[in-house]
């Protein structure tokens, strides 16, 4: 296990007195040249708390973690590293000893990622150098180095899960993935920082309804008429709080003109509180990049809309995150110096996202090749990621060239005759004479046979 788990379940880093006070002095120094998440907890309590958030973060994070994926070639006319490929792959199926798959291991870094935005992973290496396992650990323990140049030896992030504890890393030894980089700061910028009046809005208002709905009474001022003495007030405010009004906000008052009730609000319906609450769902749904149907406001939307609105969802939201992460798990895993780096020609890839951009430059190139085949089948499925069909360098092969689907079946497009082929191949038209002979013939044995039936 990684280094911050074993810190975490064998308690190795204890510390003394001497050894906390020594922290203590130094502490405005680390400030000043790392950061960490601010505000973690309270955006922890936001994701747990209100309907709409949590719902965005599970429609994205589960998006991300059921994605089919794979090692692919990065260029497909180039060889790559078949070895390298089957390790990484291996890797991923299996991250580590305490996860049952590549999903589980991803989900609580795509958590952190849409809350934080500071998904983090911790790679465990052996004692050779070579990536052995990837842990998830938590971004709000995280702090990023200010004034990291580049140097691999020098520490970029920290792990301080208190005051005391305080263990560099070097940027290859961790993956530090951000939705929303900013050259003013370090580290991310969480839509959930964005979302900040929305969220409590939305939170108090319905914390205020809710409670509305379970009293029995609603709040305001219950007015007794002017013959109610204050004994009278007294007495009837404890008969009401104990049979009737439960957890209700409700005064008592006395001594007035006419009893009445004076409430202290107005009704959910004067309020507007759905059309307010509309609003803030749709914030939230926009920073997200969700479609507000996405989160279950169906409204205004038929199949035409409805097809354009995912479409629209995907290009905003989901293709982006899946990119990011793509790209990340790129370039600080495949290409790690223990699998050769650059020089193994590989990529990680998401297949949804692949084949939304293998669509579009298909539908590019049947408009401008008129519909004829531009691939083989062995570039296709190399492509993809899939092992070529017979011996992939043999130029007779036929999966190893372009092929055409006629009325009869499949054929090589080497094989279709052109037009010039047709034409000389053809059999020649039957000569003038001969045909006006033969209709000549015709017509006088037709006349002989008329005759001898008379």
């Amino acid at each position: 296990m990684g280094m911050i788990t074993r810190s975490l379940l064998g308690k190795e880093f204890r510390t003394s007195p001497k050894v906390e006070a020594e922290a203590s002095a130094i502490v405005a120094t680390r400030e000043s040249t790392r950061v960490g998440k601010a505000n973690s907890r309270l955006f922890r309590v936001w994701s747990q708390n209100s309907e709409w958030v949590r719902a965005a973060v599970n429609i994205r994070k589960n998006q991300l973690t059921q994605a089919e994926w794979d090692v692919v070639p990065l260029d497909t006319n180039k060889s790559h590293d078949t070895r390298a490929q089957q390790k990484i792959r291996e890797l991923l199926l299996t991250p580590n000893n305490m996860t049952e798959s590549f999903s589980t291991f991803l989900d609580p870094v795509a958590e952190d990622l849409l809350t934080l935005d500071a998904g983090v992973i911790e790679k465990e290496r052996t004692l050779g150098g070579d990536i052995y396992a990837l842990h998830a650990v938590d971004g709000a323990d995280i702090k990023v180095s200010r004034v990291w140049d580049g140097d691999p030896d020098e520490p970029r992030y920290w792990w301080t899960p208190n005051e005391v504890v305080d263990i560099p890393f070097r940027n290859s030894d961790m993956i530090y993935m951000m939705m929303n980089r900013g050259t003013y700061r370090v580290v991310g910028l969480s839509p959930l920082e964005t979302l900040k009046i929305a969220i409590d809005s939305e939170l108090s208002g319905s914390l205020y309804n809710s409670r509305q709905v379970k009293n029995a009474a609603p709040d305001g001022i219950f007015d007794l008429g002017e013959q109610a003495r204050p004994e009278h007030v007294e007495a009837f405010r404890s008969y009401w709080q104990a049979e009737v009004a439960g957890l209700g906000a409700l005064a008592f008052i006395g001594g007035t003109k006419n009893a009445k009730f004076i409430p202290f609000r107005s009704s959910n319906r004067d309020m507007q509180y759905l059309e307010w609450l509309t609003y803030l769902v749709r914030k939230i749904a926009a920073v997200f990049g969700l479609s507000p149907q996405d989160l279950g406001l169906t409204f205004d939307i038929n199949r035409a809309t409805a097809e354009v609105v995912q479409d629209q969802t995907e290009d905003r939201g989901l293709r982006p995150l899946l990119s990011n992460v793509q790209d990340y798990f790129t370039r600080e895993i495949v290409w790690d110096e223990s699998f050769g780096g650059v020089e193994n020609n590989l990529a990680f890839r998401f297949a949804r996202l692949n084949l939304r951009e293998s669509k579009a430059k298909a539908d590019i190139n049947k408009l401008s090749l008129a519909g004829v085949p531009w691939v083989t089948p062995n570039e296709a499925r190399m492509d993809s990621g899939r092992p070529p069909m017979g011996d992939p360098a043999d130029p007779e092969n036929p999966f190893n060239q372009l092929m055409a689907n006629t009325p009869r079946g499949f054929v090589l497009l080497k094989d279709i005759p052109s037009a010039g082929d047709v034409i000389d191949t053809s059999e020649p038209a039957p000569a003038s004479g001969t045909s006006a002979e033969g209709q000549t013939d015709s017509r006088s044995r037709d006349s002989a046979d008329t005759e001898k039936e008379n």
